[in-house]
């Protein structure tokens, strides 16, 4: 199967549509020479930016050089501490760009996508005339058919509307030829955001195309022993990331698993499967090598700092394993069934190892105490039900635990609770969670939040961070298949 064709035959057309500022219009200002004007679009945007100008000459004059035209693009306004930025990251991410305008009196048509709420132009240079505000607008782009969503019962929780509506925004303007993890930044196919970005379109968008597209990159851009890349790049070139996450390696088969749930199409697990059985075979390779105990540092898990992530990569490892089983199953494969079915109680034995029944909880061989090992744990189904509702209540109780610090983990939590049947605090926990973005006046769920740390950034500032990112738009996701 050449996956890398079939990609490529599932490009998808991209909707446009065409927005403008709704404050900040400078109307009837003549600048020049370091003056500048912001604009605001109301809402977050991804896409191509046009500007006009009338050029204003004493004397009708013509305009006798070029006009420069510096644009600062930001998702949130705390983006402008990027002059003072010091972290790792490249600086190149910061979305700005200067224009040199040879005919001023052209529209000026960027040709980079950008996305943002606000504009900052700047016309930085000594030029002999001025200028006047004609027209900016945006030609938006998203492969997000919008039609294709329903509306929530209009009984639905206010609150959870408005959460809903930010996800679906997050979600749509991350939704462009591939599922990209952030519009900003990176721009690129990662198999963690894939995995809930599929869940979260399944119910609104129902592009399956696209999760089929993504699916197919990733099967043909393996590594040489067949392990899928945790992200794949299309510009400038389409290649595999050289990072290798375990657990990302292993959302492939999840994200398989639900797109086969979602559409029923055994064909494409049984073109995919050998995929997918491989990243099983190399995880639970690493496994067995680490004695029984998994190898955490190629587990992602979150961004928390000094997180201790043994019993979560073991819970990820089984619940993965879990769904291997079912696909294997699906595509007929009885041996390798089989062989997934002793991994699961090899490795369900080490993770339950780890609980501590008098304390209802799961600490790490280092006696760590996180919310991470709690969620992954009770998602991989190693105690029985009942055990898995005091395990989660025990999470919420104590205030010792190691918190996520990113909407990606938060998911998992949320989709632990609903496991163990604790429905009604998993809505508890989106409206407190979400619902403090949706407080703060985010467009579009952020990257990283922590409530009681705005500042927190795994880069070193918080203008690096994504203000529209993928991870965190799975709030629609549980609201339209747990909430209606």
């Amino acid at each position: 199967m050449d996956f890398l064709k079939k990609a490529y035959n599932l490009m998808p057309v991209l909707r446009e549509s065409i927005a403008r500022p709704v404050s900040g219009i400078p109307e009837g200002r003549i600048m020049r020479d370091g003056d500048s004007f912001m604009l605001d679009f109301g809402t977050h945007v991804v896409g191509y930016v046009t500007l006009a100008v009338n050029v204003e000459k004493p004397g009708g004059d013509t305009a006798d050089s070029p006009l420069a035209v510096e644009f600062k693009f930001f998702e949130n306004l705390c983006e402008d501490r990027s002059e003072v930025y010091t972290g790792g990251m490249s600086r190149s991410w910061f979305q700005v760009q200067t224009v040199f305008a040879d005919n001023p009196y052209a529209p000026i048509e960027l040709p980079r996508r950008y996305a943002f709420r606000y504009v900052r132009i700047t016309f930085p240079a000594n030029t002999s005339y001025a200028v006047s505000y004609r027209d900016c607008f945006v030609r938006a782009v998203t492969s997000a058919d919008e039609s294709n969503v329903a509306p929530l019962p209009q009984n639905t929780d206010p609150l959870l509307k408005k959460i809903d509506s930010i996800a679906l925004l997050t979600l749509k303007n991350c939704m462009q030829t591939v599922f990209e993890d952030g519009p900003k930044r990176d721009r690129r196919l990662w198999l963690g955001d894939l995995y809930l970005q599929a869940k979260a379109n399944y119910c609104t968008f129902k592009n399956n195309d696209l999760v089929l597209r993504c699916l197919c990159l990733f099967a043909g851009l393996p590594h040489a022993d067949g392990c899928l890349s945790s992200a794949v790049f299309q510009e400038p070139v389409l290649r595999g990331q050289n990072w290798i996450l375990h657990d990302y390696a292993l959302f492939f088969v999840g994200t398989l698993a639900d797109y086969y749930r979602a559409t029923g199409r055994d064909d494409v697990v049984k073109e995919l499967w050998p995929v997918a059985f491989r990243q099983t075979e190399i995880a639970y390779g690493a496994f067995e090598n680490e004695g029984l105990k998994a190898p955490v540092n190629m587990y992602f898990v979150d961004w928390c700092p000094g997180l201790d992530k043994s019993c979560a990569a073991l819970g990820i490892l089984v619940s993965m394993l879990r769904d291997a089983l079912y696909l294997a199953k699906i595509a007929g494969t009885k041996a390798q069934a089989d062989t997934l079915a002793r991994e699961i109680e090899n490795v369900s034995g080490a993770l339950a190892a780890a609980y501590d029944p008098s304390e209802k909880i799961f600490r790490t061989p280092e006696g760590q105490l996180s919310v991470h090992s709690q969620m992954w744990a009770v998602l991989a189904g190693v105690l029985q039900p009942s055990e898995n509702a005091s395990v989660m209540r025990e999470t919420l109780r104590r205030k010792d635990l190691v918190r996520p610090v990113t909407p990606y983990a938060m998911h998992f939590l949320t989709e632990a609770l609903i496991r163990s049947g604790l429905k009604d605090e998993a809505f508890d926990l989106i409206k407190d969670y979400w619902g403090a973005m949706a407080a703060k006046g985010f467009d579009c769920f952020p990257e990283v939040f922590v409530p009681e740390n705005p500042d927190a950034s795994p880069y070193g500032s918080v203008a690096m961070n994504s203000y529209c990112h993928a991870w965190s738009c799975t709030p629609t996701y549980f609201i339209r298949t747990f909430g209606i």
